[in-house]
């Protein structure tokens, strides 16, 4: 009787491998990405922008990346950097992420360095130019796509002493650390080249009327070239429209970063920022096809124009997506992982994209004017300075 119970279950066993066959191979679990940036205050559009476009590209390639799923979880730092270090350690420690990306304003990106790099989590800065993270206080784990604060301000310090004959001009920018580092790469090649600082005039961050601040310039109209000056987010909207409400925009022009004039602010601007040189990395009106392409895909899906914060979260998407295709899947393996990073290249929007040895992007300055064309007030290129590195510098 016993011998026949055997064999009944031997059986049952035989046909039940008979028919299942081998058992399935486990699935790779997610890729968790998880993002940073300030959802309200000043920097509210900069954050928004900078996540549709982090959002577009993993859009584009259905949120799989060398067979695996990838999971986007945000969080919102307020642009504070004690809430950008909370949010840090909820999305490593709670949500498990792999690798964490964006961030907006360079005090939280100062703020979470130490944090990230002990706890051997890469970071690709989609904007936070903090220039000391990319330099005296550099990362493996650490990496940034857009540009360290002073990099293109190198660049247009040079360009306006040799190409606009700037020789004498104010310097104004808001008093937190991007406000000074900018400031500062634009004063050490101008000063290189012979260029005089009238003055230097930093208002807080948020300062909701510039009247104060402008009034000092009025002392400088005739005896200074030019304003260079920066200023971003609802910030930028009410210092170039109070410029020119104040009577300055013809009698002291402007030379400024394009943050200030980014295509985003260009329609709350209106003919307030029309005639204002400017530079940076991207340019909406780029005529490549990388660009376009970009850009009508962008339109596409968010029904707005994309600029250079929608242009640096997109390229921080690619960047990551790009690693994880080199290394098969296998983000778990750190080394590896942070090598293939290292090593990324491609054609970018605002053209070709690549790190330097510090982990940190060099890339094409563009000069841009605003102009109005069909009813759109946009930025157009005149002019360009390659290969532009955070140590660039000038020959006199």
């Amino acid at each position: 009787m016993k011998k026949l119970i055997y064999v009944a279950l031997g059986g049952i066993f035989l046909s039940l491998f008979a028919f299942e066959g081998p058992m399935p191979a486990k699935a790779a679990e997610p890729i968790k990405i998880g993002f940073l940036a300030p959802y309200v205050g000043v920097y509210t559009k900069l954050g928004t922008d900078m996540r549709d476009g982090f959002k577009l590209y993993l859009d584009e390639i259905k949120n799989k990346a060398a067979g695996r799923e990838i999971l986007f979880l945000d969080e919102d730092t307020e642009a504070k950097p004690e809430v950008g270090t909370t949010k840090t350690r909820k999305l490593v420690e709670k949500d498990n992420v792999s690798v964490l990306a964006g961030i907006v304003h360079s005090g939280v990106a100062y703020a979470v360095r130490d944090y990230v790099t002990e706890k051997k989590v890469p970071l690709v800065i989609c904007n936070a130019g903090a220039a000391k993270l990319t330099t005296d206080e550099r990362s493996p784990y650490v990496f940034r796509v857009s540009f360290a604060n002073g990099q293109q301000d190198l660049a247009a310090g040079w360009y306006g002493y040799a190409k606009l004959g700037i020789k004498k001009a104010i310097v104004m920018a808001p008093d937190y650390s991007a406000g000074h580092e900018k400031a500062d790469g634009f004063m050490k090649t101008f000063k290189f080249m012979g260029g005089q600082v009238g003055e230097e005039i930093y208002p807080p961050l948020e300062t909701p009327d510039y009247a104060p601040y402008l009034a000092k310039l009025v002392n400088y109209v005739g005896k200074v070239d030019r304003v260079w000056a920066f200023f971003a987010g609802s910030d930028a909207i009410r210092f170039v429209t109070q410029y020119q409400q104040y009577g300055l925009k013809d009698k002291l022009k402007l030379w400024t970063i394009g943050d200030t004039v980014d295509e985003t602010f260009l329609p709350s601007q209106k003919d307030a920022a029309l005639g204002i040189e400017n530079y940076l990395h991207y340019a909406f009106t780029l005529d490549t096809p990388e660009n376009k392409r970009f850009i009508k895909a962008y339109e596409k899906k968010y029904n707005y124009d994309p600029g250079q914060f929608s242009e640096q979260g997109y390229v921080g998407a690619k960047t990551i997506v790009k690693a994880i295709e080199m290394v098969k899947g296998k983000i778990e393996d750190k080394d590896a992982f942070l090598k293939a990073l290292r090593s990324v290249k491609f054609e970018a929007p605002r053209g070709p994209f690549k790190f330097d040895d510090y982990q940190n992007v060099i890339e094409n300055v563009y000069m841009r004017r605003v102009e109005k064309k069909d009813g759109k007030y946009l930025n157009v290129v005149f002019d360009n300075v390659p290969d532009v590195s955070q140590f660039w510098m000038p020959k006199k």
